[in-house]
């Protein structure tokens, strides 16, 4: 039997202009583009929701041969009650001219839709939260999509939970 996918998070990054730095070709070969999260958050089951912290970012490797992003990303989030969540995932990004457009802060740059993009991620996360530990033993896959909103363009995850009957 497959495993199963049960979305589970939302979370939403949104991402600095400002800080962002593009260091076009690096020695390595490919493009680096730093791109600081600022705000945003974290939401989950039974009203879970934690606000995501200044101080996170990603560290994106991209070809220009091929417009796949690798990204690095890592985030904090804390909650109303005190406890924090660290957020790490490596992902894949096909830049397309919708995501050109985002990631470039056009003013014509606009929401996408899950499924637009062939992007994909594989969080881990941390917690404080005895309640939550569990998720630092759980597999996850992240769904991305960007949202351009008066806030200004921010990455957003929909997080599944990896499972199978014996995780039932």
């Amino acid at each position: 039997m497959a495993p199963t996918l049960e979305p589970y998070f939302t979370v939403r990054g949104y991402m600095s202009q400002q800080n962002s730095h593009d260091l076009k070709a690096i020695w390595t070969g490919p493009e680096r583009i730093i791109v600081p999260i600022i705000s945003g958050f974290l939401k989950g089951p039974n009203g879970f929701e934690a606000e995501i912290l200044p101080g996170g970012g990603d560290w994106i490797l991209r070809d220009p041969s091929t417009g796949v992003a690798h990204l690095d990303v890592r985030t904090m989030a804390r909650t109303a009650s005190g406890h924090s969540t660290y957020i790490h995932y490596s992902g894949v990004l096909k830049i397309d001219e919708k995501a050109s457009k985002v990631l470039g802060w056009t003013s014509d740059a606009k929401t996408t839709e899950f499924g637009d993009h062939h992007w994909f991620s594989g969080p881990i996360m941390e917690t404080s939260d005895p309640a939550l530990k569990w998720i630092e033993d759980t597999l996850w896959i992240g769904e991305g999509r960007f949202v351009v909103d008066e806030k200004g363009s921010a990455v957003e995850y929909t997080i599944y939970k990896v499972g199978n009957k014996a995780s039932q």
